[in-house]
């Protein structure tokens, strides 16, 4: 017998009993991106690595160390190019943004999406190889009113997942004109404490020493005396997270300054923000995060467009929701389609997809087994009702057994929705 196959390190396999919460928190998901007036858009699962480099920044890990390179076919166009399975989103959304005019349309483009990533990266708990996550993102608005916006609708998600509360950590980076004087004071400060720094933050500090403090092996008291982005703003991007903070105040949303929050990827600016179950930071990974990229679409070859986005991990949420105890919605009664003609499996088909097309969870046996094993088999996968068709009974009516009570009624097919509920 051959060995069996199992599933590449660093994935998972979504089983039956877990699609309940992932449904529910995917539905959560969308529902709130209609309530926020997003519009849905798709990109491919692979792009030229190219947008990746440019757009997320040689220095950044997604680049440097956690790509998934794709391979075109032998002899093709395409093996010459270089692909690699999408690390995150918003480049790739951009790209579409550009490729396709968007920015003629009226504006701001505001757009979700649900898919998956991909990302070579140590697997651990709640971080997979392969992810799925919700993206929002909104182009052409400088804020600092779709800051906030974004900020409260990830805390809304949270709250409406079940979960305990969630924190927002927010910070501000600066931009082109301020950042430049920032850059030069944390080369200042960590060159002088090389010898205290990881091997990557040695390296970084000469590429971007602002992902210095994104290093986790950081000494904190080290960290704790860096330069902060905050005190070398420039004057319009004080103004701007002041007028955030404000706002963010006004809707009663809970968020912590973090002077370390400099988020991993190279093309964010100005506002940045992460989710954590509050209390529970660093003990466990970022549920979820975003921030400003006001430079990304003129990097990616478009005219200078402002832009902010957030990416929340669908597992990671799933994780911390199950975790918490907050479990979804119960899922609707199932119904079995039963019969006591062996021969009659069309109308129970038939019946079946008239209960269906009424909105309910069926099943139809499509078995000759007696009657009697067909109840037992409903029971067994957790039929709540079971229908019987029964050809000596008039058109149009069934027998509603309800295999909890042990009880049934002849009822109307047209009457077994109402009957139900």
């Amino acid at each position: 017998m051959p060995r069996p196959v199992s599933a590449p390190r660093g994935t998972r396999d979504l089983l039956p009993e877990e699609g309940p919460a992932w449904s529910h928190v995917e539905g959560i998901a969308r529902d709130l991106s209609r309530r926020y007036a997003l519009d849905r858009i798709e990109t491919p699962l692979f792009e030229r690595i190219e947008l990746f480099s440019r757009g997320l920044g040689e220095s950044s890990d997604a680049v440097e160390k956690e790509m998934f390179r794709v391979s075109g076919a032998a002899g093709s166009e395409d093996e010459r190019a270089e692909w690699a399975l999408r690390p995150e989103p918003t480049a790739g959304i951009v790209r579409a943004y550009l490729e396709h005019g968007m920015h003629v349309r009226p504006g701001p483009q505001r757009l979700w999406m649900i898919g998956p990533m991909f990302r070579y990266d140590r697997p651990q708990a709640g971080r997979f190889r392969q992810f799925v996550q919700w993206d929002v993102e909104v182009i052409g608005d400088p804020g600092p009113t779709v800051d906030a916006e974004l900020i409260e609708l990830g805390q809304r998600f949270y709250a409406e997942v079940g979960m305990g509360e969630v924190v927002a950590y927010v910070n501000s980076i600066g931009d082109a004109t301020c950042r430049p004087a920032y850059r030069e004071a944390l080369i200042e400060y960590f060159s002088a404490q090389e010898n205290r720094l990881s091997a990557d933050s040695k390296r970084r500090l000469r590429v971007n020493p602002l992902r210095v403090l994104d290093d986790h092996d950081l000494d904190p008291e080290l960290a704790a005396g860096a330069p902060r982005s905050l005190d070398h703003l420039c004057d319009a991007c004080a103004a701007h997270f002041v007028a955030v903070r404000a706002l963010l105040d006004a809707e009663g949303v809970r968020y912590e300054l973090d002077h370390r929050l400099v988020r991993g990827l190279d093309y964010y600016t100005r506002t940045t923000f992460e989710f954590y179950v509050a209390g529970r930071r660093g003990q466990q990974q970022a549920l979820g995060g975003g921030g400003r990229y006001d430079g990304l679409v003129e990097l990616l070859g478009g005219q200078p467009t402002p832009g902010i986005g957030f990416g929340i991990g669908i597992d990671r949420t799933v994780l911390a929701a199950t975790e918490q105890g907050a479990a979804p919605p119960a899922a609707d009664p199932l119904i079995a389609v039963v019969g006591a003609d062996p021969d009659a499996v069309a109308q129970r088909l038939e019946v079946a997809g008239a209960l269906r097309a009424a909105g309910l969870r069926v099943r139809a046996d499509g078995s000759s087994r007696k009657l009697g094993k067909q109840l037992e088999s409903a029971a067994k996968v957790g039929a709540r009702y079971a229908v019987l068709v029964d050809l000596q009974l008039s058109g149009g009516t069934v027998i509603l057994r309800d295999l909890d009570a042990g009880e049934q009624r002849e009822v109307p097919l047209s009457e077994v929705a109402a009957a139900i509920g």
